[in-house]
């Protein structure tokens, strides 16, 4: 009896201990293979995220892989709705998107992408005058604990500017991002999105020669067994072709 008894409390132990390790499992390790938490289990320092090594840094001009096309370059200009005010500048593109989900590519460059033009204009190509598509390539890395680079992503900032509706005003349009390489180790889940809030879009030049101005916000998430890291970088950019990075954050945790 002695020895059903002990067999009995061994058994609601080991139930107890699996529930207890549920409960107290990250709510993203679904995110992760059973193989993935038993080598995060056995070799922490591999798996965890050194946040202090996390850099965003901006390559050299000949590394910037040419000029991309506009999005929908090819479509016909609808004809815009009266009345179209030159002077009030806002984002008819998109507001929030995804561009890389759990390491994968997710963005379509051709219709995510977001603009500053007249409101009444209901589509980009209703102005003319448009310059050249401009990239500029930024590389993401960082590290884990062990000092074993664990991320590295390349992506291409990209706008095109100088639009003007009626030979008046510098516009925006193809404000978007493109991830061109995608390197990230077992354990890790990197994530990145864009957002161009309403609000940030703005005439930073007169009435009678609008300039449009956006800020553009570039929105990184990194998950681990362990925990998860956040950060952001925040771009400025003008209608007559000036592009400036004007801060970011190396990350904060969330939770651990």
């Amino acid at each position: 009896m002695k020895q059903m008894s002990s067999f009995r409390n061994a058994q609601r132990l080991s139930s107890l201990c699996m529930l207890a390790a549920a409960l107290l499992a990250p709510s993203w390790a679904g995110a992760f293979t059973t193989e993935e938490i038993a080598a995060a289990s056995k070799d922490p320092q591999a798996y965890t995220l050194d946040v202090n090594s996390i850099e965003v840094v901006r390559l050299d001009p000949s590394q910037d892989p040419g000029k991309p096309p506009v999005p929908g370059e090819n479509a016909p200009a609808p004809a815009p709705i009266p009345p179209v005010s030159p002077d009030i500048i806002v984002n008819i593109g998109k507001i929030i998107w995804e561009i890389i989900e759990a390491n994968r590519p997710v963005v379509d460059i051709k219709q995510s992408y977001a603009t500053a033009v007249p409101d009444g204009v209901t589509h980009w190509t209703q102005l003319a005058g448009w310059k050249p598509p401009e990239v500029t390539v930024y590389e993401f890395t960082a590290k884990n604990l062990k000092g074993d680079k664990a991320i590295q992503v390349r992506f291409q900032v990209m706008r095109t500017a100088g639009g003007k509706y009626k030979d008046k005003g510098n516009y925006l349009t193809g404000v978007t991002v493109e991830p061109l390489m995608i390197s990230v180790t077992s354990g890790f889940k990197f994530y990145l999105e864009a957002a161009v809030p309403k609000e940030s879009v703005v005439n930073v030049g007169s009435q009678d020669d609008p300039v449009a101005g956006m800020i553009a916000a570039l929105r990184w998430k990194i998950q681990t067994v362990w925990k998860e890291t956040r950060g952001a970088r925040l771009y400025y950019l003008q209608g007559d072709g000036l592009f400036k990075e004007i801060t970011g954050t190396s990350g904060s945790l969330l939770r651990h």
